[in-house]
């Protein structure tokens, strides 16, 4: 799919986002809760043929880490504050270009902020995917909260 075939469908899933297409590059943005208690997040995707779909969280920015972490859960390591989530392996066949952003990268991202807020709280990823994502509590932290569940 074109750029602009996935900015349509985007455009027709989303009506409230935003987004433009120059010299075959699409930028589109769109808000999102993903849960009745949840903050609302940006959502920025950029994508050109022969390219991958990149997904970032643009606001708010900076996200908070949970308590003990040093790094967002599944996202690229950018120096410069980027916050590109990390939303599926490429190579393995997961997304290809056939696919709609729309169906694909956006609920991938939605379902990326709910097990975030998750995991802000209780340190614990559990939104799947590779590696270990779980922040380290201090010792203290972890005897107080042992104490309390055995109450």
């Amino acid at each position: 799919m074109t750029p602009v075939q996935q900015f349509g469908l985007l455009k027709h899933e989303y009506p409230e986002s935003t987004g433009s297409i120059c010299a075959g590059l699409m930028t589109w943005q769109g808000d999102f809760t993903p849960s009745a208690l949840s903050d609302t997040y940006r959502l920025k995707i950029v994508y050109r043929v022969g390219e991958l779909p990149k997904a970032y969280i643009v606001s708010p920015k900076p996200l908070p880490l949970a308590e003990g972490a040093t790094k967002l859960p599944h996202t690229y390591n950018y120096s410069d504050g980027k916050q590109r989530l990390c939303l599926f392996l490429p190579g393995v066949g997961e997304w290809d270009s056939s696919k709609p952003i729309a169906t694909t990268i956006v609920h991938w991202a939605v379902q990326w902020m709910y097990y975030y807020e998750f995991w802000l709280t209780t340190g614990k990823w559990l939104g799947g995917g590779h590696g270990d994502w779980d922040a380290e509590k201090n010792e203290k932290q972890k005897h107080e909260s042992g104490r309390k569940s055995s109450v």
